[in-house]
C-alpha cells in the first residue's frame, strides 16, 4: 500500500488509534489547535484517504548544557533545534516497519523546514520505554538527565536520508 504524509486539514481523525490514550487524545482534540500556536501536524493517510499516522513538529530551542558534548561542540548557549512532538501509528499497523517509515517522512519534513528556517538538532521527548528504544535503534541520542529526551543532529539526520546537509 502506499502511504503519503501531507498537512493536516479536514482528515476523519475518528477512528484513529495508536494504542497510547495521550498520542490518541492530542490528535483528535488538540492536534488542529496546535496549529494555530506554532506546531504543524502532518497525517500519514492510505489510498482511501484513511489517517494511519501522524506526526507533529515545532520550533524548539535546547541549551547547550543539556545535550552530550559531542553534539554541543561549537554551539552557541541555546541550540536552535525542531522538535519531533508527536509521532503515532495506528495499531493495527504496528510491527510492520511504518513507524520507521513515518519517521523517516518526519525527518524529511525536519530537514526541509530546517533549511528555510535554520536549526541544528531534532529533539523528541519520547513517551515510554518502547518509545527510548525506537529512536535509539535511529540514531537519536539520550540527553544526560533527562530520561526520555533524545537528540539528532540535523546533519546526522540528512546523512541517513542520502541528503546534502545544509
Amino acid at each position: 500500500m502506499t502511504y503519503r504524509l501531507e498537512p493536516l486539514a479536514d482528515h476523519d481523525l475518528g477512528k484513529f488509534t495508536c494504542g497510547n490514550d495521550t498520542l490518541d487524545d492530542w490528535l483528535h482534540r488538540h492536534a488542529h489547535t496546535a496549529t494555530g500556536h506554532g506546531t504543524r501536524t502532518y497525517v500519514l493517510v492510505g489510498e482511501n484517504s484513511e489517517v494511519v499516522g501522524y506526526v507533529a513538529i515545532a520550533p524548539h530551542h535546547i541549551v547547550r548544557t543539556e545535550v552530550p558534548p559531542r553534539i554541543a561542540r561549537g554551539a552557541s548557549e541555546r541550540i536552535p533545534a525542531i522538535l519531533l512532538a508527536k509521532l503515532a501509528l495506528d495499531a493495527s499497523l504496528h510491527g510492520h516497519g511504518l513507524g520507521s517509515e513515518l519517521l523517516v517522512r518526519a525527518l524529511e519534513t525536519i530537514l526541509d523546514a530546517a533549511r528555510l528556517a535554520g536549526g541544528r538538532l531534532v529533539v523528541v521527548d519520547a513517551v515510554d520505554e518502547a518509545a527510548i528504544a525506537f529512536y535509539t535503534h535511529h540514531d537519536f541520542q539520550p540527553v544526560p538527565g533527562h530520561t526520555h529526551r533524545l537528540v539528532m543532529k540535523l546533519s546526522t539526520a540528512a546523512k541517513a536520508l542520502g541528503q546534502d546537509w545544509p
